[in-house]
């Protein structure tokens, strides 16, 4: 009896669609799987999120909770040891060499016999429901078939903000564009729209290269990520997880500080138990949340590194880099604008021509509150009626809305392990040959 592979295709190749390849062929086990990843950049890896080179630009947190294995937590350190880094737990490595150990994990893991791991520079343009599998179209015009598909977009470029009345000429809408530094003057004032970690890598970026430029950053409630510990926090000990109500979160989370715990503590104890609490909340509580308490909990829960902060808070002294809520700031008085206000959802037309033709086609369907796609519980892509996909799923942030927590490094690794699994328990019966 032999067994046919599995026939995974992967679309993305940055941190998500890396890290869940190597959870699929990790846990593949017995099952024999033909991982197939489709990436457009030449370096499967690093994507967007981790494809900088500038120095400043640091991992928001530290390198031993930053793995790309779940079952391994100190597998990012010995990989900056075995290359002469002084990498210890607490360390706040650069994006530019975690994105370098992104595009070496899927070269180290080891590959099963059985198994199979391909990788294709080309870009899914189209996927089409072929009854028993699927067929992927690529920009190439190739024609890839699978019997599941795991997406793993990223993030899409921020949204222009509504009402901003900013020319063309004086508007930058990524703030990732490599040509951001040549149209900055010597002496410009720059508005950063947003004040979150974009703007802060921004704001870094900017001062370093023209140490002239006077900067302001601005959103509605005009708060900046606040600042990580040297070392890492642990859970606060007399923290109640019981809680399934944003009435009791609060509450208990008022009664701890009370007692003197350490907020930065609290934050790691609602980690740990965020996706649950969220499931549990009712849809009033959730748009609650989502309106007047969700930017409190993104400042504290994705902090700034401690080098960055002090970066920053030199910037912020010095007068060289202003915080102002929008209704204090003219637009025009400035001489250029950067759109730092964070990826729009995954579900938004226009950014990526695959989830176009899904959304099209009826297969993607914004999820909760807009913030990304609806999909169940084991990251299957629900349709109109609320029928889950067979063998299409979603991983990272296209999964907000429907969880909370999904687009950090502990997350999506935690989606890839279940995900494979979920894949081993569904996996079909090998085929008997009859000679």
């Amino acid at each position: 009896m032999d067994s046919v592979p599995r026939r995974v295709l992967v679309v993305g190749g940055g941190a998500a669609g890396v890290i869940t390849a190597a959870a699929l062929l990790r846990e593949a086990g017995d099952a024999p799987l033909a991982v197939t990843v489709v990436e457009r950049a030449a370096v499967v890896g690093p994507g967007l999120a981790y494809g900088t080179r500038d120095p400043q630009h640091l991992l928001n947190n530290y390198a031993g909770r930053m793995s790309a294995v779940d079952a391994d937590p100190q597998h990012l350190v010995r990989w900056c040891r075995a290359r002469g880094m002084a990498v210890g737990p607490d360390t706040f490595v650069s994006r530019e060499t975690y994105g370098r150990y992104l595009a070496d994990l899927l070269d180290t893991e080891p590959v099963t016999v059985g198994c199979t791991l391909e990788r294709v520079r080309d870009e899914v343009l189209d996927l089409a429901d072929a009854g028993s599998g699927y067929l992927a179209t690529l920009a190439s015009g190739a024609v890839l078939t699978a019997d599941v598909v795991v997406l793993a977009l990223g993030n899409p470029p921020p949204r222009r903000p509504r009402g901003l009345a900013v020319a063309d000429s004086r508007f930058v809408a990524d703030p990732w564009d490599p040509d951001l530094l040549d149209r900055v003057g010597p002496e410009d004032r720059v508005l950063l729209v947003g004040t979150g970690l974009t703007t802060v890598d921004v704001a870094a970026q900017i001062a370093a290269a023209r140490p002239g430029v006077r900067l302001t950053a601005t959103s509605r409630h005009g708060l900046l990520p606040l600042h990580h510990l040297p070392q890492m926090p642990e859970e606060a000990p007399a923290f109640d997880g019981d809680v399934r109500s944003l009435r009791a979160v609060l509450r208990e989370i008022r009664r701890c500080t009370a007692d003197g715990a350490d907020w930065r503590c609290l934050v790691e104890s609602l980690k740990a138990i965020a996706n649950d609490v969220w499931h549990s909340l009712s849809f009033e509580d959730k748009e609650q949340f989502t309106r007047h308490v969700g930017r409190h909990w993104e400042i504290a829960r994705h902090r700034m590194a401690p080098p960055m902060a002090a970066v920053i808070d030199d910037l912020l002294a010095t007068g060289r880099l202003t915080v102002l809520p929008t209704s204090q700031v003219d637009v025009a008085s400035y001489d250029l604008v950067v759109n730092c206000t964070g990826p729009a959802p995954v579900s938004t037309p226009g950014w990526n021509p695959l989830v176009d033709h899904l959304a099209v086609n009826g297969m993607l369907w914004p999820g909760p509150f807009g913030l990304g796609v609806d999909v169940d519980g084991d990251g299957a892509l629900l349709d109109a009626d609320g029928i889950a996909a067979r063998g299409m799923y979603a991983v990272g942030a296209a999964r907000r809305g429907v969880d909370w927590e999904v687009a950090a490094v502990p997350d999506i690794r935690r989606q890839a392990v279940r995900l494979a699994r979920h894949l081993g328990t569904s996996a079909p019966q090998p085929v008997e040959l009859v000679g």
